[in-house]
């Protein structure tokens, strides 16, 4: 995908290149979670109230939810993680999508907005796995950037009793994107 010669991407290529980004980020949890072994399943994740089971769980019923609100049908089956992903990465390809409004929590939103915090979830999720596991994935430092951007544009918009994430907490200006992006999202980030 070739930018035009001013640099700026057309908005057909800005989709395509979210739903890239979006793929790379999910394979980078499809790789982490395939990892786990046995015994850390029950391992403590930074994301203090779920063990790494948990946080898998809710990734995949994210996953779900976010399927059906963009197919408009429930999710019928239980596929494996990677499989949900690749069929999110499917929907979300889907000509149109990222224009169309969909419903949510917050209201109506468009499909680029959902993408948007499908894409948070999965690396505040992702990063919670990696500190549990000991094993932090290689994130793009530019998609983890954009999306702190996102975060702090969208957090006003969302009311206090919907609200997911803890307050923000103090991280080193200099930490990498990821652990900014955790902090910003209430995780406690070590030096």
């Amino acid at each position: 995908m070739e930018p035009r010669a001013d640099g700026t991407l057309t908005t057909k290529e800005q989709y395509m290149s979210a739903v890239s980004e979006l793929a790379a980020v999910l394979d980078q949890v499809v790789g982490l979670v395939d990892s786990v072994d046995e015994q850390e399943w029950s391992a403590p994740t930074p994301c203090e109230e779920w063990d790494v089971r948990a946080v898998v769980d809710h990734l995949l019923d994210v996953q779900q939810r976010f399927l059906a609100t963009l197919t408009a049908q429930p999710v019928r089956t239980q596929p494996s993680f990677g499989e949900n992903a690749q069929l999110l990465v499917s929907a979300f390809s889907e000509e149109g999508v990222l224009e169309r409004l969909v419903p949510d929590r917050l209201g109506e939103i468009t499909g680029l907005t959902l993408l948007k915090i499908l894409m948070m979830e999965h690396l505040a999720h992702g990063w919670d796995l990696g500190q549990a596991l000991a094993h932090p994935p290689a994130f793009d430092e530019e998609v983890v950037d954009r999306t702190i951007d996102f975060v702090q544009q969208m957090s006003p918009k969302v009311p206090p009793a919907l609200r997911r994430f803890d307050d923000p907490q103090p991280v080193a200006p200099d930490a990498p994107a990821i652990d900014r992006l955790a902090a910003r999202l209430g995780r406690r980030v070590s030096a």
